[in-house]
């Protein structure tokens, strides 16, 4: 008796019978219950925990379509404004280069020179000599470890990491300077430099010392350098020019403008770079955090994504166990009078035909027949979606890698 009524509580809410036209009680063409073996009652019970898990399924299926879809329309839309952002690229470009450029003010490339001449001798013959009457040997850039022996010194800023393993450091060249590229040796010239020049120029090898560890990617040690250059002379605009240079690389966008409009009130001779640096700025930082936007919508789908390919086959699983003791389509009943069956085989199958059984004259069905899920499944396939993925990261990737220049490390995008 409990084993009737647990049977009676199942099937309760079913929709497996229905009323035809004719008044007769017949199995409902898409009813699960539908059995190969009517009389098998485990079978039967069976089936009801199948529906229910695939119920479960469904709804989880159709939750998270909305939500991917719900982001993969606002991850479109990131990308079709992408499309107006990217003017940056071509416009505005800065690279490392654009950032360390060579010295172009008269006035500081004259101050050098006015070192340099003190240091020539007065000599008509000497000074007649051209560069291309010398010998390999005395046009041989000198070496400056060999030419002046140091020690240990806090006033070459020893102290400093970038500076104390100077042996290990690497550097860009200057695009004038293209063979010059031994951040080393140029480390142990200027640290001559710095504790050699006279108390009036000692700015110069500070410029010198601070732009070194700038192209060597020591950045905070450049930063110490580049103050101490700007304590020694602080009208001068190339100090302050580097110093606006090392912040910004830095990511420190409110130093780096002040540092910047100092630049441009001892010289207008910057202002032009410096204006560029600016709207470069802005602009990146757009395209940026377009970029990063996109990205973060991207990581935020594949999760779903992923759970989304784990219920497909949790589905595919329950519904070849529901469908094995399911009697075929083209052996049920088919009552072509009633209408909601006929709109059933219009919206689900693609292909349905019936056909008269010889013994007892009724229709069977014959159909191609495709589910709900299976066309939602179909619509919204995980190697669709995934390959949706792989071509928006590729996206990203690209612009990131290629397209950002120095933007790749610093964090306009705060700013």
């Amino acid at each position: 008796m409990h084993l009737l009524s647990t049977v009676r509580t199942i099937v309760e809410p079913s929709t497996h019978w229905l009323l035809n036209a004719d008044g007769l009680i017949i199995p409902q063409l898409t009813s699960p219950f539908y059995l190969r073996r009517s009389y098998d009652l485990i079978a039967f019970l069976n089936q009801n925990v199948y529906k229910q898990k695939i119920d479960v399924v469904i709804g989880e299926l159709l939750a998270i379509k909305s939500n991917l879809t719900q982001k993969m329309n606002n991850l479109d839309q990131y990308t079709n404004e992408l499309t107006d952002k990217i003017s940056c690229i071509p416009d505005y470009y800065l690279g490392e280069a654009d950032i360390l450029s060579t010295i172009v003010n008269p006035g500081y490339v004259s101050r050098i020179g006015k070192l340099t001449d003190k240091s020539i001798v007065a000599n008509e013959d000497h000074s007649s000599l051209s560069i291309s009457g010398r010998t390999s040997k005395q046009i041989e850039v000198p070496t400056c470890s060999e030419f002046y022996p140091m020690d240990v010194s806090v006033a070459a800023f020893d102290h400093l990491k970038g500076v104390h393993n100077r042996s290990k450091l690497k550097m860009a060249p200057e695009e004038v300077l293209m063979g010059l590229q031994n951040a080393p040796e140029a480390m142990e010239c200027a640290r001559r430099a710095v504790t050699l020049a006279p108390r009036e120029s000692k700015d110069i090898a500070l410029l010198s010392l601070g732009t070194i560890l700038q192209r060597a990617q020591q950045l905070n040690d450049s930063l110490i350098v580049l103050h101490a250059a700007v304590d020694h002379e602080a009208n001068e605009p190339e100090n302050q020019l580097a110093l606006g240079n090392t912040y910004m690389l830095l990511s420190e966008f409110n130093r780096s403008f002040e540092a910047y409009r100092v630049t441009e009130s001892l010289s207008s001779i910057y202002s032009k770079q410096i204006d560029y640096i600016k709207k470069s700025i802005t602009c990146f930082k757009v395209l940026k955090i377009n970029l990063l936007t996109m990205e973060k919508l991207l990581k935020d789908i594949i999760p779903g994504l992923e759970r989304y390919g784990t219920l497909q086959n949790e589905f595919d699983e329950y519904h070849e166990k529901l469908d094995r003791e399911q009697a075929p389509l083209k052996s049920r009943v088919f009552d072509e009078s009633y209408s909601n069956q006929i709109d059933f085989l219009i919206q689900r199958s693609q292909i349905c035909t019936t056909r008269m059984a010889k013994d007892r004259g009724e229709p069977i069905l014959s159909c191609d027949f495709i589910s709900d899920v299976q066309m939602l499944m179909e619509d919204f396939a995980v190697e669709i979606l995934n390959n949706y993925v792989d071509l928006k990261q590729e996206l990203i990737n690209t612009y990131k890698i290629n397209s950002l220049g120095i933007y790749k490390n610093i964090f306009v995008e705060h700013l």
